[in-house]
C-alpha cells in the first residue's frame, strides 16, 4: 500500500487514503459480463461493475467477508465465452465487493487479457443510444 501526497493551496499538506500498487497496474474498465461466484455463498449470474487483470468488482452489498477465497467463473455474453479464476475477496461493504484474482496461470491471465479486449471493441463499435 502507498499514500498519496497532495499539496493544496488553501489546506496546505494532506495525504489520501492508502492505495494498493494493484489499482494502478490495473486499470479497470466496465465490462458487461456476469460471474458466478462460490464462497461461502452460491450466488449466480451476477453482473460486474467493472473488471481488471487485477480483479473485479460487483455492486451492492457484499455478501462475503473480506479474506474469504471464492472460485469464480466470468461469462462474458457477447463473445459465448466463460473463464474460471480464483480470488480473495478483498473489501465488501454494503456499496461493492471487490474480489482480487490470486494464482492466475499464464493461460488464464492470456484469455482474461483477451476477453478484456475483445469486450473493449465490441463496446466501442456499439452504436450509442441519441438522446431525443
Amino acid at each position: 500500500m502507498t499514500h498519496g501526497r497532495v499539496r493544496n493551496a488553501r489546506f496546505g499538506l494532506r495525504y489520501d487514503p492508502p492505495v494498493s500498487a494493484d489499482a494502478r497496474l490495473h486499470p479497470r474498465f466496465p465490462i458487461p459480463a456476469t460471474a458466478d461466484v462460490i464462497g461461502h455463498e452460491v450466488v449466480l449470474a451476477t453482473p460486474l461493475a467493472d473488471l481488471s487483470m487485477g480483479g473485479c468488482r460487483f455492486a451492492g452489498k457484499g455478501w462475503e467477508s473480506p479474506g474469504v477465497e471464492v472460485d469464480i467463473v466470468l461469462s462474458f455474453p457477447r463473445q459465448s465465452a466463460n473463464l474460471p479464476l480464483r480470488g480473495v475477496v478483498v473489501r465488501a461493504s454494503n456499496r461493492d465487493m471487490g474480489i482480487q484474482f490470486k494464482s492466475l496461470s499464464d493461460e488464464q491471465k492470456w484469455a482474461l487479457r483477451k476477453h478484456i479486449r475483445d469486450a473493449q471493441r465490441q463496446l466501442a463499435a456499439s452504436p450509442t443510444p441519441s438522446a431525443s
